[in-house]
């Protein structure tokens, strides 16, 4: 929602020589040419110039001109730049992608490019053909920005109004949460126990019970804390709201108070518009319905056209296109939503009339009309973490838990809805809703592909759920070294010589600064520089000074300084996993990535020991007792990523009909790591990947010769072709060159 106008690159604020730059295409172009440019640009595609265009919706607060285009658009083109030019399908430096143009300040932001990825014979052989096997997608990516389509209600409303909607989303988190920490692992446990003589084991039987009744214990007093403060935090803000926008009539509240405040406003006050504003939220449906217009009009008769939404904008593009739209009218295919709000927040309501929404219903509805193969496929992804969309879409509570726990624990799925994406963005509350485009592996290739079209060649399924598996690993390490920070950096400044080491590293620091002031003209000698320095922090730099102000900022830099590492080391190895094209064996990977997350576990593990001796003095027989429980739990804590469940992909049911039977029927079965790279698919496609192994700078140098021994496992001929280009052999029609 936009409260005042915004920083947004906008043609007034720009000078000519700036408009050059983003009209290449016409030096002489002036910032008020941008409407005819917009022109020249339809006029050029009239034809329908464009195989695939991609319509983004941004989600609730205020956007600025292209944000969530180029939110989306640079993953989404970087991943379709890395798949293009995969050696292992017969690639080379002619293929990927090449941006045409990226207007980003105009009246409709548009992003175009195209692709060149190797044909059906370079992917049957495995390795580079000739330029006319090549297949090229011409891809135009524009957004639907709804933020200013509407005069946004006063605070006032906005808060009275939020006092209820709070309340309904607290109970959907707390849902969402105790399926997450709570009858997961209760599941896991009854699995686990009931499994047959017969049925294969990752561990022993009571190896497997004491693992699962530890996560069950550990998961429920944390669901127990978590609803505790969540309810209490409901208390409190149900009086609070509604006298915010009174209390701004007092200066100093006002003073103290108002960017907070805007901040909230411009976060709930889209939804409030939406939901209590039928008006309003037309005109927020109107953008959707003007880009996929233009969209239409890009890719003609024969292209196809992709909507993708986040959060609200999930919920606004889905009423438009099934309530108001026929799809088939603006070739739209499929739909994509991320951290979809669309339960959350329904329909809008007039006033005297209920607001029921069931939109698997009206997907169904709209897909019957069209007929056979002219539907929309729907697909959904939501982080077992975000608060937002709290889990998968259905038309009732039961459905919804009924396709949540499928995610989990594959079954027959009885209940209607679209495909189910369970992905892990950060492992974090609060913080998964945000960062879906960040999620390369389960979010952005998934999509990319799809822009690629039909001619590249699907990925191996065993390479998938291998590459899905260490994934999840990954981001369920990145939020237990989160947890373990937090309790390190709260109880290490306390013990004993910390906090004196502590003191004496700032008081060098201080003096550091101190002397660098001293040096400088002008000011104090060196000799009284660095002592008034030093004095001037003396709540941080007196070793016997540990009071609440100074463990306050002993444990926050502590904290600081942890999750930098934490995320430092998860962004390398997520990156020499995912970007350098380094294959890794799964078993060597997870011995690297567990070392950091030992060493956060077990440093957690000493500060709470070492607390309890410390500051309870218990005898030595409780000590030693507390001691084992707590190696118990931290062992737990370690292999807990290893051994827990990770969600799979449930398939859409839209009817009994057989294209929805088969379209469940493709859905690979989940397999455990150990049989996936055990998997011809997996081993073939390792091995290919070795002869073909080009490390691209010195991280994947390194890492190729401590795990490949390169460049002796260089390539030194023609390498067999992957199973995945065995079905690359026959060209598929939608073809173009």
């Amino acid at each position: 929602m936009r409260i005042a106008p915004s920083p947004t690159p906008d043609e007034s604020a720009a000078t000519p020589e700036e408009s050059v730059e983003t009209t290449p295409d016409d030096g002489a172009e002036s910032p008020g040419d941008v409407s005819r440019s917009a022109e020249r640009r339809a006029g050029a595609s009239d034809g329908g110039g464009f195989d695939r265009a991609l319509v983004v919706v941004h989600g609730m607060g205020n956007a600025y001109r292209s944000q969530i285009l180029l939110e989306w658009a640079e993953p989404l083109l970087g991943r379709m730049d890395w798949l293009a030019r995969d050696r292992v399908i017969g690639a080379d430096e002619r293929h990927g992608v090449e941006i045409h143009e990226s207007d980003l300040s105009g009246d409709l932001p548009i992003i175009t490019a195209t692709v060149r990825y190797p044909g059906p014979r370079a992917q049957a052989a495995g390795a580079p053909s000739d330029e006319d096997d090549d297949v090229e997608q011409k891809i135009a990516i524009i957004e639907a920005r709804w933020s200013e389509s509407f005069v946004p209600m006063n605070r006032g409303q906005i808060f009275q109004w939020a006092v209820v909607f709070m309340w309904r989303a607290i109970w959907r988190v707390l849902d969402l949460f105790v399926g997450t920490m709570v009858l997961v692992p209760w599941y896991t446990l009854v699995q686990h126990w009931t499994k047959g003589p017969d049925e294969p084991r990752a561990l022993p039987r009571l190896v497997d019970l004491v693992i699962d009744a530890v996560r069950l214990v550990v998961c429920t007093i944390a669901f127990a804390v978590t609803w505790v403060f969540l309810v209490l935090l409901s208390v409190v803000l149900t009086p609070i709201l509604p006298l915010i926008s009174p209390l701004l009539l007092i200066p100093w509240f006002k003073n103290a108070a108002q960017s907070v405040i805007d901040g909230i406003v411009e976060s709930i006050g889209d939804v409030a518009a939406w939901k209590e504003r039928p008006v309003r939220a037309s005109a927020m449906r109107l953008v959707v319905r003007d880009a996929l217009a233009r969209a239409k009009e890009l890719v003609g008769d024969d292209g196809d056209v992709h909507l993708f939404a986040h959060s609200q904008g999930a919920a606004v593009a889905t009423f438009a296109l099934f309530e108001e739209l026929s799809p088939s009218d603006y070739n739209v295919n499929r739909l994509t939503t991320v951290g979809a709000a669309v339960v959350l927040l329904g329909r809008d309501r007039w006033l005297g009339r209920p607001d029921e929404y069931r939109p698997v219903a009206k997907w169904i509805e709209c897909n019957e009309a069209a007929g056979e193969g002219h539907g929309v496929t729907w697909a959904n992804h939501w982080a077992i973490w975000d608060p937002f969309s709290a889990g998968p879409i259905a038309d009732t509570a039961p459905g919804r838990r009924e396709r949540w726990r499928n995610a989990y624990f594959p079954g027959p799925a009885t209940v209607m809805g679209p495909e189910e994406h369970a992905v892990h963005n950060t492992s974090q509350p609060f913080l998964d809703h945000s960062v879906y485009f960040e999620n390369t592996i389960q979010v952005v290739e998934p999509t990319a592909r799809l822009l690629l079209g039909p001619d590249f060649p699907e990925a191996p399924v065993a390479v998938t759920q291998v590459e899905n598996r260490l994934s999840v690993i990954d981001k369920k390490s990145l939020g237990i070294n989160m947890l373990a920070a937090v309790a390190i950096a709260a109880i290490l400044p306390g013990l004993p010589g910390v906090y004196a080491a502590f003191a004496t590293l700032a008081s060098w620091v201080a003096g550091a600064i101190g002397f660098v002031i001293g040096v400088f003209p002008g000011g104090q000698d060196v000799a009284e520089a660095v002592p008034a320095a030093i004095a001037s922090a003396s709540f941080v730099t007196d070793p016997n000074g540990l009071g609440p102000w100074s463990w306050l900022v002993a444990s926050g830099l502590t904290l600081a300084v942890l999750i930098w590492l934490n995320q430092r080391l998860s962004t390398l190895t997520r990156r020499s996993r995912e970007w350098d094209r380094c294959p890794v064996e799964p078993k060597d990977w997870l011995v690297l990535s567990s070392i950091p997350r030992a060493a956060y576990v077990f440093g957690a593990f000493v500060c709470i020991w070492l607390a309890i001796a410390t500051w309870s003095r218990p005898p030595l027989e409780w000590l030693l007792v507390s001691a084992v429980i707590l190696l118990i739990v931290a062992v737990f804590v370690f292999v807990e990523p290893l051994y827990s469940p990770v969600p799979v992909v449930v398939a859409a049911r839209a009817g009994d009909s057989a294209a929805s039977v088969m379209a469940a029927a493709a859905i690979p079965a989940p397999m455990r790591l150990r049989d996936a790279v055990r998997t011809d698919e997996f081993t073939k496609d390792l091995a290919a990947r070795r002869r073909l192994l080009r490390p691209q700078g010195w991280r994947a140098r390194v890492w190729a010769r401590w795990f490949h021994d390169w460049p002796k496992t260089a390539a030194q001929g023609p390498t067999p072709p992957p199973l995945s280009a065995a079905s690359a052999a026959t060209p598929r029609p939608g073809r173009r060159r």
